[in-house]
């Protein structure tokens, strides 16, 4: 009767212990997957099967097997293990074409290799060439924005006098109030005066006097705006006198032309 019990607590205990699992595990890198399956049991019946998006290697085992992983920027795309009873598959699936693993089998243990073809992995950067990259990309794209800004800015400056006939150039401005201005430009070896508002652009007069001429575009080749102009009537004038020199003068061009 003891002997009876103690085969009885021996067979309950042996039936108690949880199956032993089998261990997988995986390497990758640029050149290949390769894929460990290790047994305490063992296993035997491999085979292999190639399907159309994916490989498969089947096995048999009484050991509990579980796997499953996905892959990034790998001609593998993704790995797992699926269990049929004792018969277990791995599955490798791709997202182009299938790759014929190496399958190496051993007492234990189960290798299974995917080699990658070369140049379908990039290489990943890494230290300090990642950051010198990002920041020449940076800065290439600081000069773009920079050079296109400065290009915007030159056009809109510039096209209320290219629509003007001939060739010439543009001396100066001389900013009167706000969005009002006039813009001194010389074609051949007369200069015009022009306002220009928001709403309009008129001739306010033309300078073909040699002398004067001379003086208006040595005056803007030293400084490029209305004060320098300024210079043409008085010598060092406070700003006090600039502003009613520049009114007078203004006055006295459209009096000018009223009376043409």
């Amino acid at each position: 009767m003891a002997c009876t019990v103690r085969y009885l607590l021996l067979f309950i205990l042996l039936t108690s212990v949880p199956a032993m699992a089998a261990g997988v595990i995986y390497d990758v890198d640029n050149s290949s997957l390769s894929i460990k399956i290790s047994f305490s049991k063992g296993y035997s019946n491999v085979n292999t099967l190639k399907l159309d998006k994916s490989y498969v290697i089947s096995f048999e085992t009484n050991e509990e097997l579980s796997f499953e992983q996905t892959f990034w920027d790998m001609p593998v795309k993704s790995a797992y293990v699926t269990s049929d009873g004792t018969r277990k598959r791995f599955i490798a699936e791709f997202d182009r074409d299938v790759i014929v693993p190496e399958v190496s089998s051993q007492e234990g243990l189960l290798k299974i290799n995917f080699p990658f073809p070369k140049g379908t992995v990039e290489e990943p950067l890494v230290g300090t060439k990642a950051y010198a990259k990002m920041i020449w990309g940076l800065l290439i794209i600081l000069a773009v924005m920079l050079f296109s800004f400065w290009l915007l800015k030159s056009f809109f400056k510039k096209q209320v006098l290219t629509d003007i006939p001939g060739t010439g150039r543009l001396l100066g401005k001389a900013d009167l109030d706000i969005r009002k201005s006039l813009y001194f430009y010389e074609i051949d070896e007369t200069i015009y005066i022009i306002g220009v508002t928001d709403a309009s652009m008129n001739l306010i007069d033309k300078i073909s006097g040699e002398d004067e001429a001379s003086r208006i575009k040595a005056g803007f080749s030293k400084k490029n705006d209305f004060s320098s102009y300024m210079h043409f009537f008085k010598k060092q004038p406070s700003i006090k006198d600039e502003v009613e020199i520049s009114r007078t003068t203004i006055n006295e061009r459209l009096k000018s032309l009223r009376k043409r």
